[in-house]
């Protein structure tokens, strides 16, 4: 089809300084951080890298376009059809691109640690659907421009497009820029509007390259074109873009500040021990027996002190109540079994003040910040209390709170099974004093 020539070519040259600032990005806490093990969220992070590779992709393209002018091939008569010719200039360009973005991928994968499954192939398509838009658009302005204005106008205006609007209001202009903006944490996914709607204004983008390119004396063609055909053309490039931003505007219209939507409970893998469901994400499947072991034992203990067992603790964390708890699972293997405990009593202190059944505040301090201060060690003193009766040691129960809040809760774990639940119900009353 054509000839590559590697030093000529300004994707060669782009692309040492483009691979090390994505390896850079991608290896940052802003990225690295929260994988754990999600493919959901490890694409998307990957896919953000587009704000770095699509203005350089994009610049290269225009560079590319700026050859040809300069070689003054649209005002002779090419061997070649024209868009041969533009293949010629930009397949190497997005061949940088996808490179780029598979370096990306790549990243965010090393540093997972053991993920099943497979990278989220709605956001990988969505994100190469941009990039190739934004390699055409590039490649247009460099044939309406001279490469010395159209290089740098493509670099910094691509780039801030991609970095500025999550700046602005409204919103929604953020998941304009790429696929699946502020996706996510285990319990949620990447909404399809976030998915399809910047796909879907970059399909409109490239539709209006496509027709710039087409009406640009510039362009490399075989013979004159049309008049009317030139004006048909661009008609409809145009009206393809107006129907697919409109589009893309109406998808993203009523998204929040991140592009995310509850995940399904049907993900959950979950496993029965002595009455009571334990459900994880599959990401943490190899951890299930862990958390379950340690769920039975919580479980049990707290149950001879008067509270009630749930039937379920899910790390989906909607709906609970007094039946049904939550708990939290990593996959790094930092985060210790102790780790896991300390989460299900730190959502449960807060469940059981929440809900308190037959705990009435009683009297409170009037003064709002003496209530709150009384609340605050009700709470902590209560979270101590619970860590012990879920399975920890004393040191680690009081290993989270301040030391005087540990030694307040010492004697009373001392004290008989009736006189610790009595002390039960009165740190739910202090706690409930808190202004709500």
């Amino acid at each position: 089809m054509f000839r590559f020539h590697p030093r000529a070519h300004s994707a060669v040259l782009a692309a040492p300084p483009l691979l090390g600032i994505v390896l850079l990005y991608v290896f940052s806490a802003e990225v690295s951080g929260n994988l754990d093990g999600y493919w959901t969220s490890a694409t998307a992070k990957a896919a953000s890298t587009l704000m770095f590779i699509a203005p350089v992709t994009a610049a290269c393209a225009a560079w590319e376009a700026g050859r040809l002018r300069s070689a003054r091939i649209g005002n002779r008569t090419p061997t070649r059809n024209g868009w041969r010719i533009g293949a010629a200039a930009l397949v190497p360009v997005m061949a940088l691109g996808f490179v780029a973005l598979g370096v990306s991928l790549a990243g965010v994968r090393m540093q997972m640690e053991s993920p099943g499954g497979w990278p989220d192939l709605p956001i990988l398509a969505s994100a190469a659907v941009v990039l190739v838009a934004h390699t055409l658009a590039g490649y247009a302005v460099g044939m309406w421009l001279p490469a010395v204005a159209a290089v740098p106008v493509v670099l910094v205006g691509d780039y801030l497009w991609n970095v500025y609007p999550p700046a602005l209001e409204p919103v929604w202009l953020r998941h304009l820029t790429g696929p699946a903006f502020g996706c996510c944490m285990n319990a949620a996914v990447a909404d399809p509007a976030s998915i399809v709607g910047p796909a879907l204004l970059a399909a409109g983008l490239a539709a209006l390259a496509v027709g710039a390119v087409a009406a640009s004396p510039h362009a490399p063609r075989l013979g004159a074109l049309p008049g009317p055909a030139a004006y048909a053309g661009g008609a409809v490039a145009l009206l393809t873009t107006v129907a697919t931003t409109t589009g893309s505007v109406a998808l993203v219209d009523g998204l929040g500040p991140d592009a995310v939507r509850a995940r399904p409970a049907s993900d959950l893998v979950c496993a029965d021990a002595e009455g009571t469901r334990v459900c994880v994400w599959p990401e943490h499947r190899a951890r299930l027996a862990e958390t379950t072991g340690i769920v039975t034992t919580a479980v049990a203990g707290l149950s001879r002190v008067g509270i009630t067992a749930p039937d379920v603790v899910t790390e989906d964390g909607r709906r609970t109540s007094a039946k049904r708890w939550t708990v939290t699972v990593r996959q790094d293997p930092g985060f210790t079994g102790q780790d896991i405990r300390s989460g299900l009593v730190s959502d449960l202190s807060r469940l059981l003040v929440d809900t308190a059944e037959g705990a009435d505040p009683g009297n409170c301090p009037a003064d709002q910040a003496v209530a709150v201060q009384r609340a605050l060690e009700a709470e902590d003193g209560l979270r101590v209390w619970l860590s012990a009766h879920a399975g920890a040691s004393e040191e680690e129960a009081r290993h989270r709170v301040d030391p005087s809040v540990g030694e307040s809760v010492a004697p009373v774990l001392a004290d008989g099974v009736e006189t610790q639940k009595d002390w039960y119900r009165s740190a739910l009353a202090r706690a409930r004093c808190m202004p709500r």
